[in-house]
């Protein structure tokens, strides 16, 4: 009798566990489902990567793999297999609020030089420049290589992975490993020499502080203080600013993510300010533009340009509604207005397509425009409608463009009409820009899946970060003077 009432016990245990996994596998593969339809009805480039046969195989192994040990964190990794296969900066996965628990993060501050991590700041007595080669047993390189698929880019660029990594490095890193409260690091001092040290985990505020000290934000070239007021002044600010060397002026412009007419505006002030200089160079800085508004990107373009100029071949979507609506929790634009109004009357086989641009009215040069020498700086945190701008300074003769490659793709990119999602079980948060761009292009040399290159590479020295220079506002200072 004790043995049957024991029997009975366990299969009701066994059944409720089994029960428990087929209700977790169950709601993972709903949340695939509803992202796998997402993408397949409504990205607009899903294959300028990536084949529909190999796409398609890549969701089928996936949904294969969600098993009863599959947890919200490890389908957000599954997922963004994918969306890395599909290489669209624009299409963003974050997880769960409730996967971002733990308080405790690596707590160098890194920058990412040829591949390889060094310290950005002498925390902890490590020098500026100290090359990191391990941590808790895992080389560097692999651990940067595993990172990457955090970091969402446009086609094979590169170089905004390695600078959104270097922002998130701790967020990321536990994302993959876990949490963690102590690290074991390697590494080698700028003079060669190889030491080991043992550090504490700390919190995300303690660390967004002392990302104010970084040394590649070149409070020393600027003969200031670094820290928290220099952070406010240079590197944080939204609003466009300028500031002079050497009778140049600098026009600092870390975003277009402003109100249209305040932009406008704001330019105005600057550019009779400029005038009023009499300064006869100015550097565009764009190093850190995130991009956001268009309008804004022309209206700085339309201060620079001698002649007319055009931004976009042509604009497409795939759907004239948006897929799985009801799993949306943000619309930036208005979907009637947008999809259906704008794009209804212009129908292609698998999409509608626009091959006109309706802000090109506007992309015509300003009277008051600059009309000295100038020189745009960008890097791989130029994204969206920084790298429109930076693609007008590459394509026009008058004008320098130095730095690295864009974040933002040359040749075509997704961006306009974002849609915020959250999947309804694992909470996991996505966002998809709706419509392709096909933007216009001079420079037939540049290969597909590049971000915009610039005309001269001048990257972030190893010696630079250490004696915290900044190299290509250096270069075209020095350029000036010749």
């Amino acid at each position: 009798m004790k043995y049957a009432l024991f029997l009975i016990s366990f299969l009701c245990m066994y059944c409720s566990v089994l029960g428990q996994d087929s209700l977790r596998i169950a709601k993972a593969k709903e949340d695939f489902s509803i992202f796998k339809n997402i993408l397949k009805q409504g990205h607009p480039n899903l294959h300028a990567y990536i084949s529909q046969d190999s796409l398609t195989t890549l969701f089928e192994t996936t949904e294969t793999e969600i098993d009863s040990t599959t947890s919200d964190l490890e389908l957000y990794k599954k997922m963004l297999r994918i969306t890395n296969a599909i290489k669209d900066g624009h299409l963003v996965l974050f997880p769960s609020n409730a996967m971002n628990v733990a308080d405790e993060y690596f707590p160098l501050l890194l920058k990412i030089i040829n591949t390889e991590l060094y310290t950005d700041t002498d925390d902890y007595g490590i020098p500026v420049g100290a090359k990191i080669t391990n941590i808790n047993g895992v080389s560097t390189s692999v651990i940067l290589e595993k990172l990457k698929k955090y970091a969402a880019t446009d086609g094979y660029n590169l170089t905004k992975k390695h600078r959104d990594i270097e922002l998130q490095f701790g967020i990321y890193y536990t994302y993959e490993y876990g949490i963690t409260k102590q690290f074991s690091i390697q590494y080698i001092e700028p003079n060669g020499t190889a030491k080991h040290m043992d550090l504490d985990a700390e919190s995300f505020t303690t660390i967004k502080y002392r990302n104010t000290k970084r040394n590649s934000y070149f409070a020393k070239y600027h003969n200031q203080e670094n820290g928290m007021a220099f952070f406010e002044h240079y590197i944080n600010p939204k609003m466009p600013f300028v500031y002079y060397k050497d009778k140049t002026a600098i026009l600092v412009v870390h975003s277009f993510g402003i109100e249209v007419t305040a932009f406008k505006s704001r330019l105005i002030t600057l550019f009779k300010a400029i005038k009023k200089s009499r300064a006869k160079h100015l550097i565009v800085d764009i190093r850190h533009n995130d991009g956001r508004s268009r309008p804004n990107a022309v209206a700085l373009y339309s201060f620079l340009a001698k002649t007319p100029f055009k931004e976009i071949k042509s604009a497409s979507v795939s759907s004239l509604s948006i897929p799985e609506r009801s799993y949306a929790t943000h619309v930036v634009l208005d979907e009637e207005r947008f999809l259906k109004e704008k794009f209804y009357n212009h129908p292609q086989y698998d999409s509608w397509k626009l091959d006109f641009d309706d802000l090109e009215i506007f992309m015509v040069p300003r009277r008051d425009r600059f009309k000295g020498k100038i020189y745009v700086l960008a890097g791989g945190s130029t994204f969206a409608a920084g790298t429109t701008f930076a693609i007008h300074a590459k394509d026009d003769p008058e004008i320098l463009l130095i730095g690295e490659e864009t974040g933002g793709g040359y040749h075509t990119s997704t961006g306009n009409f974002p849609v915020y999602y959250e999947f309804p079980n694992t909470k996991i948060m996505m966002v998809l820009s709706m419509q392709k761009t096909d933007n216009y292009t001079q420079d037939t040399t540049a290969k597909i899946g590049s971000g915009v290159p610039p005309e001269r590479y001048i990257p972030l020295s190893l010696q630079d970060l250490i004696a915290g220079r900044d190299a290509p506002l250096d270069y075209v200072l020095q350029l000036i003077k010749k």
